[in-house]
């Protein structure tokens, strides 16, 4: 049975033609089948028409770095860098023990929240203490089939630590050495193969939580996985100064440097934040074909810093839009990512020809994120015959009138208010504004016990001491001083 959309504004991301009046769409099952001023319909039996006069029809927004369960942290810290902000989520985690019911719950909020903002598809790094188990990745997969979202579980993979390898002063050759591996691939392939055999539009890729987080060793086995199986990698890269001086002092060389050296970078990988990539580095990225992924809330509230968009983009590098997590963002909005994308690219582009257009971040939300992930390029991130129904349907709010340039003001006015119905593959999730498959309230009255827990162990963990933060601070002064850059701040 099909579904027809009938006199819609639609967002072509086209250069020439950004935006098309008076179009139908029809989608039969999972896929577009015809889009244009007049298409044939007869014989079809179409099960729903839906009339989008005074609507905009638009692609799917793709988040192509998350992490879910975060959002039972959402907001509970402030003024942290990175590496202490870190160290005390997982603290929480670790006293939280969260249960795989627990942890599905969790990811069905976040990804209702993202539904109702126009988010279709998203990559949630997967993290959870303590292990990794089959059980807790069901749990994930179960979240997206119930919301409906298109889902890519990554599982974060690690089995060193780069802070504590920096403090000790290891060089590479006795790296190996200080490895603590915990079993992961045969959890990895257990639920890889139930995917396959269900044809579940869920998928799933591989995660080293950062390079410098992992051996070599481990680096080349999932370089040997993800081509064995056909699977994309995902990865953070460089998110803050001290994990590019970091990776320095292990290799001898930049991160990029030594990930290109070991093979590991291809066109299968995408590094999320890539803030700290220096001319080599871009030019390393873009001849691999690997992507990035620009996170620039979480950027931002954690001090982290502004990644080189512009030059990665004028290089040739794709550019993907992530929201990171409930606790570094706080919030599952690629509406705001775009528009920051846009508005932090003139800040550090001084010529205006270098700033990231309106359409460029919309891009950068849409078709460049799913070209980010392997599984997904060609199939959604676009409206066009052949594509996947994954497309979300606005009723312009109070926010985006006047309504004179569709394009800019999705970019520079929306936060996702208008998003009226959503469809992934043909199936609508969101209707008037109403999630179809989850009960929102029911599923608010489940999490907020669990939170309220989480909420109660952090503030037992505030106040034990840290011994990280005082190591976090004097590696910092460190990192700014072989930069030449001021460090009475951090005294």
């Amino acid at each position: 049975m099909a579904i027809l959309l009938e006199n819609a504004t639609v967002v072509t991301l086209n250069s020439s033609k950004p935006v098309l009046e008076a179009q139908q769409i029809l989608i039969d099952g999972e896929i577009i089948t015809q889009m244009g001023r007049k298409i044939h319909t007869s014989g079809i039996p179409i099960a729903r028409r839906i009339n989008c006069s005074q609507m905009i029809v638009m692609p799917g927004l793709v988040n192509a770095h998350c992490h879910l369960t975060e959002i039972l942290q959402k907001s509970f810290r402030d003024n942290m860098r990175m590496e202490i902000w870190r160290t005390y989520r997982t603290r929480t985690e670790d006293l939280a023990k969260l249960t795989a019911e627990e942890i599905g719950m969790a990811a069905e909020l976040a990804c209702s929240e993202m539904l109702k903002n126009g988010v279709t598809a998203v990559v949630d790094h997967f993290s959870t203490r303590p292990g990794l188990t089959v059980k807790k990745m069901e749990a994930i997969l179960g979240a997206f089939d119930k919301t409906g979202i298109r889902g890519m579980l990554v599982p974060s993979l690690r089995d060193q630590d780069s802070i504590r390898l920096a403090t000790r002063s290891i060089n590479r050759k006795s790296m190996a050495a200080q490895t603590s591996p915990e079993p992961w691939k045969e959890e990895v392939l257990t639920v890889l193969a139930r995917l396959r055999k269900e044809r579940s539009r869920s998928g799933i890729m591989l995660g080293p939580s950062s390079p410098m987080n992992c051996s070599d060793a481990l680096l080349r086995e999932v370089v040997k996985l993800a081509e064995q199986y056909d699977l994309g990698v995902h990865t953070h890269l460089l998110e803050t100064r001290l994990q590019a001086w970091t990776a320095q002092k292990l290799y001898g060389k930049t991160v990029c440097a030594h990930l290109a050296e070991i093979g590991f970078l291809s066109s299968r990988v995408s590094g999320a934040h890539s803030i700290w990539l220096d001319d080599r580095d871009i030019d390393l990225m873009a001849s691999s074909g690997a992507s990035t992924v620009h996170n620039p809330a979480s950027n931002l509230k954690l001090g982290s810093g502004i990644a080189p968009v512009a030059q990665l983009k004028t290089r040739g590098v794709n550019v993907a839009l992530g929201t990171d997590g409930g606790d570094t963002s706080d919030s599952y909005s690629i509406f705001e990512q775009m528009r920051l994308a846009a508005y932090l690219s003139r800040v550090v582009a001084e010529d205006p020809e270098n700033w990231i257009t309106a359409a460029d971040a919309l891009r950068m939300g849409t078709i460049n994120s799913a070209q980010a992930v392997p599984a997904w390029r060609g199939k959604i991130g676009e409206i066009k015959p052949g594509y996947s129904a994954d497309l979300i349907l606005l009723k312009p709010t109070l926010r985006l009138r006047p309504l004179r340039d569709v394009v800019h003001q999705l970019v520079f006015c929306e936060d996702g208010q208008s998003v009226h119905t959503v469809l992934v593959a043909g199936e609508i999730v969101v209707d008037g504004g109403r999630l179809t498959g989850i009960d929102e309230n029911s599923l608010i009255r489940r999490v907020e016990p669990i939170s309220r827990k989480m909420h109660r162990h952090y503030s037992r963990v505030k106040k034990v001491p840290d011994r990280s933060q005082k190591i976090t601070h004097e590696l910092y002064k460190k990192a700014l001083a072989a930069k030449g850059l001021p460090v009475r701040f951090l005294s």
